[in-house]
């Protein structure tokens, strides 16, 4: 690889880490007011997006280890946000669903929430925005 192409590849790298790092430590501190940690509160959203879902697949859909996502669901279950239900259709899976304290909390959560990530890519614009997504999706 030539040179300038390595520093160009060096240059995204870090303006890309660097812009996540300032989005992610905008999400901890919002997440964070409500009492949340930003594993609980994904779980908690994973749960209100899909409904009752195994450990298993929560872990999947948030590139995470089944460790910590019973580590996290046991920590919802302490503040009656979460709970575990044996899957009706196999009874050797646990599922995790949202309480009604949970759903509460969510609800409570979300129009903040949705602001905030506003706030934080707003310096895009809608199609600048779009676009950035499609960058995205084509890396993943």
């Amino acid at each position: 690889m030539k040179t300038a192409k390595k520093k160009s590849v060096l240059d995204l790298w870090s303006k890309l880490t660097h812009a996540f790092d300032m989005v992610r430590k905008g999400h901890t501190k919002h997440i964070s007011q409500y009492n949340l940690t930003v594993p609980q509160f994904g779980v908690l959203e994973v749960l209100n997006d899909n409904g009752a879902m195994p450990l298993k697949k929560i872990s999947e859909v948030m590139l995470v280890t089944g460790a910590n996502i019973t580590c996290v669901v046991d920590n919802l279950e302490k503040e009656d946000l979460a709970k575990r239900v044996p899957s009706k259709e196999d009874r050797r899976i646990i599922n995790a669903e949202l309480t009604e304290k949970g759903k509460q909390k969510v609800a409570s959560i979300l129009p903040g929430y949705t602001k905030n990530i506003s706030d934080l890519v707003g310096k895009l614009s809608d199609n600048e925005q779009k676009e950035l997504m499609r960058l995205l999706d084509k890396m993943l």
